[in-house]
């Protein structure tokens, strides 16, 4: 009686033990994109606010997978050449089709009404990807003073060298300042 009685007490002693010692785990590190490779890999870059969106089923790589269509309004053109039209497709892995989600780790995710920076690769005249994924994606936000400034993308991942990234150098400066840095550095 005594031995079992000792071997439960052992058990649930390393059962506590690894509990207590137990860490939540990041893996997710990203190779940074440095501002003139994201210009370089861009077709666009634009301010524009997320009208609607849409998600369905399509095939890539041979597997099925849930993606979102975000129409935009494009509401100034800041590098690069101007999209075709004024309203355009930014196209997002991931995204809920009846009662079936996808949710896939830093992804870009729009907030409704939210204009934001955008890096976007052109598919088609209609259709564009955010170019390094959230790397290419910054939210307009007030500052005290009302005026827009950039910020990271919500779900950035963690990057290998932040401070060579166009995120360090796009992060907490004003649309006015961003427009200028970005028409200086555009090819």
């Amino acid at each position: 009686m005594h031995k079992t009685r000792r071997f439960f007490l052992g058990g649930v002693g390393a059962c506590v033990g690894c509990a207590l010692m137990e860490r939540t785990a990041f893996a997710s590190l990203t190779r940074e994109l440095g501002l003139d490779e994201l210009l370089a890999r861009s077709d666009h870059a634009v301010v524009a606010t997320p009208l609607a969106s849409a998600a369905d089923w399509v095939v890539i790589g041979g597997k099925r997978r849930i993606v979102t269509d975000v129409r935009v309004r494009v509401e100034e053109t800041l590098a690069l050449r101007a999209p075709t039209q004024n309203e355009i497709f930014v196209r997002v892995l991931g995204g809920n089709v009846g009662q079936v989600g996808q949710l896939v780790e830093g992804e870009v995710r729009f907030a409704a009404g939210e204009s934001a920076v955008l890096f976007l690769s052109a598919a088609s005249p209609t259709l564009t990807y955010v170019t390094g994924r959230t790397q290419g994606h910054y939210p307009l936000r007030p500052d005290a003073q009302k005026l827009l400034r950039l910020a990271p993308s919500p779900t950035l991942p963690e990057l290998a060298h932040p401070e060579k990234s166009a995120v360090h150098a796009l992060t907490g400066r004003t649309l006015a300042e961003a427009r200028e840095l970005l028409r200086g550095a555009a090819p």
